[in-house]
């Protein structure tokens, strides 16, 4: 009886080898996904705030199939709602001109000689 046991010992022993090399392989892509790693990550934290015990502002870059865009999310325990949603990659708009300077406002007034009294 102990000849027959014996003979079936080289399939169990491939059979657990099997079992440990996919044990090992799952566990291997969960601590690279958990992490982050990989050159193609799809979805980046890139910031994060606190505004409440439970409560947070995250602001996320996603690679999407539209371009990069990037989300700022508020997060809380029961939901994540949208809070804005922006292109990524697009030159800012055109700037705006400076404000100007409280002594050229008054150098341009004084200049233009009209002298306005305020309305009681």
């Amino acid at each position: 009886m102990a000849t027959q046991w014996t003979a079936w010992l080289p399939a169990l022993g491939l059979l657990a080898a099997l079992a440990l090399l996919a044990w090992g392989v799952q566990w291997l892509r969960r601590r690279q996904l958990a992490t982050g790693g990989g050159a193609g990550a799809a979805l980046r934290v890139t910031a994060q705030l606190m505004v409440g015990p439970q409560q947070r502002v995250v602001v996320v870059e996603l690679d999407g199939p539209g371009g990069a865009v990037q989300l700022t999310l508020g997060v809380t325990p029961q939901h994540v709602r949208t809070l804005h949603v922006a292109p990524l990659g697009r030159t800012a708009a055109a700037p705006t001109p400076a404000t100007p300077r409280y002594a050229e406002v008054a150098r341009a007034l004084a200049d233009a000689g009209t002298r306005r009294e305020p309305r009681a």
